[in-house]
């Protein structure tokens, strides 16, 4: 399934990034293919990219000068050179070429963040709000983009566009959404095409789980591991799949819907909204999930209840992304505490019989290695994504 999105939001970008002013195409494949090798640093010098991307030298030559002339990448200091003869120069992309601004919409606040075209966290803001309503959505999202774009005038100037999370699953009708019930306002519209109208940017589309692994992809795990699964974890249970570094969507936009693995079997959904419930009958009430994870202390005895009743839905969920992807790593992210991911992990076993003392290779499971809001990286680089890298 194609990336939710406006489709004409990729024909309104401003010019300066485009080849031509009448040309909406930022990138061709093979120039989209060397700034993504870049940004992964996997190839740093014009010989890397050549022996990467199996390119002729004066092909990768031609195309890495045209893109530093264009500004989205720049030559650095010299390597030292392994053979005779003059030092390489490294490559790097120029991080204030583009800025894109993220959105994450959950069910009791909204996080923003300001990315460069390097992926470098900028700015962020956060406004606790429950339930959300398109009203104070589109006042709130006018305000904090305003500000942020204050305190960074370049930003301003260089803004490509709007990625937005929300939680919730697509309902195969374009980018609509039906998320939970504190989101009952943003249920089922264009959401996309109402923010567009009301911030006045391009604007793309996603659901969390798909937009987290994303952000994993680009600034977490995805560094090192080019295959895995994103576990959501929050109000809901959900997730992404990341296969040689892209997001696979599916069908309808819901490839990586984990709980769907539950229904019929009798078991929980492991969701921070149960963990909140099950301090509330312990005598710690907390109003909302961002309560209850300000305060959150991982001696508290529901918390190893909690851990219980989540491990026999994770073993089954985990089992079943073993036996059906394949992945390298199985990430626990989310709104998830890494204290907690980390005990998770540590009970987890998922089910693998040996056969003559030989077990299948298995999926590594690891706590997701960004520390902010995965979900608003990853909504912020869906612009980044569609239209320079992989």
């Amino acid at each position: 399934m194609p990336l939710q999105n406006n489709p004409h939001s990729n024909l309104r970008f401003h010019s300066k990034f485009s080849r031509e002013v009448r040309e909406p195409v930022t990138v061709t494949a093979n120039e989209r293919q060397l700034l993504d090798l870049v940004r992964r640093k996997v190839a740093v010098t014009r010989a890397d990219l050549t022996r990467v991307t199996g390119l002729a030298a004066q092909s990768v030559m031609r195309l890495v000068d045209d893109l530093a002339a264009r500004g989205l990448l720049v030559f650095t200091d010299a390597l030292p050179s392994k053979t005779r003869g003059k030092p390489s120069p490294q490559i790097a992309l120029v991080a204030d070429f583009a800025f894109c601004i993220g959105a994450s919409i959950a069910t009791d606040e909204i996080n923003l963040v300001l990315i460069d075209f390097a992926g470098n966290l900028i700015g962020q803001s956060t406004k606790r709000m429950t339930p959300v309503t398109r009203l104070e959505l589109c006042s709130y999202l006018r305000i904090a983009i305003d500000q942020l774009l204050d305190l960074h005038p370049m930003a301003r100037n260089r803004l490509f566009g709007v990625g937005v999370g929300m939680t919730g699953f697509f309902i195969g009708q374009g980018a609509r959404l039906n998320p939970p019930e504190p989101l009952d306002d943003l249920a089922l519209i264009d959401l996309d095409l109402l923010l567009e109208k009301e911030i006045g940017y391009p604007v793309w589309l996603d659901n969390d789980g798909n937009a987290a692994a994303i952000g994993e992809s680009l600034l977490g795990v995805g560094m090192h591991c080019q295959n895995f699964a994103y576990l959501f974890f929050s109000h809901g249970f959900g997730g992404g799949i990341v296969y040689q570094g892209q997001c696979m969507r599916g069908a309808h936009g819901n490839a990586g819907e984990f709980a769907g693995f539950l229904p019929g079997q009798g078991l929980e959904r492991p969701t921070l909204e149960m963990l909140r419930l099950m301090c509330n009958e312990d005598g710690q009430s907390f109003a909302t999930i961002h309560d209850m994870l300000e305060q959150l202390e991982p001696a508290w005895p529901c918390v190893d209840r909690w851990i219980d009743r989540c491990l026999p839905a994770l073993t089954l969920v985990t089992s079943a992304i073993v036996g059906i992807l394949d992945t390298e790593r199985i990430v626990l992210g989310g709104r998830l505490p890494k204290i907690l991911a980390e005990r998770l992990i540590a009970r987890l076993v998922i089910d693998n019989i040996p056969r003559r003392g030989v077990q299948r290779p298995q999926a590594l499971i690891v706590a997701s290695e960004i520390s902010s809001d995965a979900t608003a990286i990853g909504a912020a680089s869906l612009p980044l994504k569609q239209h320079f890298f992989f």
